[in-house]
């Protein structure tokens, strides 16, 4: 069974239940690593334990991946699954510890290949902009109180943006250890919340 005849099948109609249900069939059966060989390599890339603290970037990406509720995208259940793939070739120990500087950037450019590679090209494009932008909120630095800036504004105003926040909890949640990224996407989205608002007022 392929990704893209269980998408299209009328059964779960590709939630990200039915993509979990397949995923852990390749598990069991062997062919995981074949269909998703940039996910198997993440085994053993290692991680800072100040802010991942489950062990490497595979347990991470299996502990974020359980973290995305049944009846998810099925977009944000492949966001998720591959958000952390650009880990396994730019991990380096530097400056006293392992870091993956640009592996969010390294791993979208995978994700067209992925996906085409499991039946589902239509959704590429988009999984790979979640996967590019999973990190957006380090760079925010937005204490409590603080208000978006009209760049931020309109990063916001992204038609994918709910699902990253969605890609982003799920990452938050399969991070152990003092990583304060759960409460950063808990404030982004309120205040997403409350802009959305906005948008809907009138006056």
């Amino acid at each position: 069974m392929t990704a893209g005849e269980t998408y299209n099948g009328v059964a779960g109609l590709g939630t990200a239940r039915r993509f979990r249900e397949l995923m852990e069939q390749w598990l069991a059966d062997g062919s995981f690593e074949v269909k998703l060989p940039e996910v198997a390599r993440l085994r053993g890339v290692p991680q800072p334990e100040q802010y991942h603290a489950e062990g490497d970037a595979w347990t991470h990406s299996m502990l974020a991946i359980d973290a995305v509720p049944d009846d998810a995208d099925p977009r944000v259940f492949w966001g998720v699954l591959l958000h952390d793939i650009g880990k396994a070739e730019t991990t380096a120990y530097i400056k006293g510890r392992w870091r993956s500087w640009g592996h969010a950037e390294a791993g979208a450019l995978l994700v067209l290949a992925i996906m085409a590679r499991i039946g589902l090209p239509h959704l590429a494009d988009d999984v790979a902009w979640l996967v590019k932008h999973h990190t957006f909120h380090f760079s925010w630095n937005l204490s409590p109180g603080a208000r978006l800036s009209p760049k931020q504004r309109r990063f916001t105003e992204h038609p994918l943006f709910p699902l990253l926040l969605e890609v982003c909890d799920a990452d938050a949640a399969g991070s152990r250890g003092g990583s304060d990224k759960g409460v950063k996407i808990g404030q982004l989205a309120e205040m997403f919340s409350d802009v959305t608002k906005g948008w809907a007022d009138p006056r």
